[in-house]
């Protein structure tokens, strides 16, 4: 628990700019080189595949991942074939591969079994790997190959600039965080580097859109909600229901804040480090003394083998894209659509 604190401590110091001063303005300014050189990585794509970069304006918390759903199942939805590249964070995939509804946290990571779920309906494949290259080359080397690569985590790769988009994932309530570089703050790069290495800023709302009870049950006080396949109750359905909040992402505070504007104040909160695990709490949640539990959908992964005994209600957030980002994306329509 001391490693978790420690580290959610260091995340909060670096977003509100807490360690912002004389010696760490230098050595930001100092890192500031290599800050934009990494916004750009390394990756050899068939030029025949079109590319979908997606990266954070901060370090953790944007919303990058959901960015780069919504822009996979867009894509899908157009008749598009299209695959999403992601990161086996704390995970340790041997090999490349296809990511399925049923595989273990352990072995895919957590961001990419939720972008599994997410994009099943569209019937999108979802690839990981050792190496973000491996995962590259697995995904060109599907049947039928992709007329897109959608990767989850780069703002761009190198020397790759035709048929490829570069978008920037912000945070519509903080876009630029502290607005200074590490160890003074919590942006990736200086706001002009990034800006000119993105072809779209994408603002993403922490505000959830509703609840998804699994089994179609939540708690006394909530409207009784609907099967995870028939859609979603309210967000203002919680507002006084007897709910935890349980969390497992970098920027706990930010759902925090987001759900007390819409009038929802969880009585329990119990946040574990980003990406978990959760079993150094499960005597908290168990002992909370609520009548159900609500997360994200990447937390309720980690919250599932902690059995809280109560049910689950999943917080649905979808990312509208803006119009001017739609019509790039239709853009990169493979020619024989043309």
């Amino acid at each position: 628990m001391a490693g978790v604190s420690l580290a959610r401590g260091a995340a909060r110091a670096l977003e509100t700019g807490r360690w912002d001063g004389f010696v760490s303005r230098a050595l930001a300014s100092a890192l500031a080189p290599v800050a934009a050189r990494g916004l750009v990585r390394p990756a050899v794509v068939p030029p025949e595949i079109a590319l979908v970069c997606v990266g954070g304006a901060t370090l953790g918390g944007s919303g990058k991942t959901r960015v780069a759903i919504a822009c996979a199942r867009e894509l899908a939805s157009r008749g598009v074939r299209v695959a999403l590249v992601g990161h086996a964070y704390r995970a340790l995939p041997a090999r490349a591969r296809v990511v399925s509804e049923g595989d273990r946290l352990e072995d895919v990571g957590d961001e990419a079994l939720v972008c599994a779920r997410a994009l099943a309906r569209w019937a999108v494949p979802v690839v990981v790997g050792p190496t973000r290259q491996a995962a590259i080359d697995r995904a060109a080397s599907l049947a039928p190959r992709p007329d897109v690569l959608v990767l989850d985590g780069p703002l761009a790769v190198r020397g790759r600039r035709e048929r490829s988009l570069s978008l920037l994932a912000v945070d519509a309530g903080r876009p630029w965080g502290s607005g200074r570089l590490p160890p003074a703050g919590d942006l990736r790069a200086a706001r002009d580097v990034l800006l000119a290495r993105a072809d779209h800023v994408v603002p993403v709302d922490a505000t959830p859109d509703g609840v998804r009870w699994q089994g179609g049950r939540g708690p006394t006080g909530a409207s009784p909600g609907a099967a995870p396949d028939a859609g979603a109750s309210p967000i203002a359905s919680l507002r006084g229901a007897p709910v935890g909040l349980f969390t497992a992402i970098a920027r706990p505070d930010r759902l925090v804040r987001a759900l007390a504007a819409a009038g929802v104040r969880p009585r329990a909160i119990v946040s574990v480090a980003d990406h978990g695990p959760a079993g150094s709490v499960t005597a908290r949640v168990r002992d909370a003394g609520v009548e159900a539990w609500i997360a994200t959908a990447k937390c309720a992964l980690h919250l599932a083998p902690v059995s809280p005994g109560v049910p689950l209600g999943i917080l649905d957030a979808d990312v509208p894209l803006p119009p001017a980002l739609l019509a790039s994306l239709g853009a990169l329509r493979p020619r024989s659509f043309e």
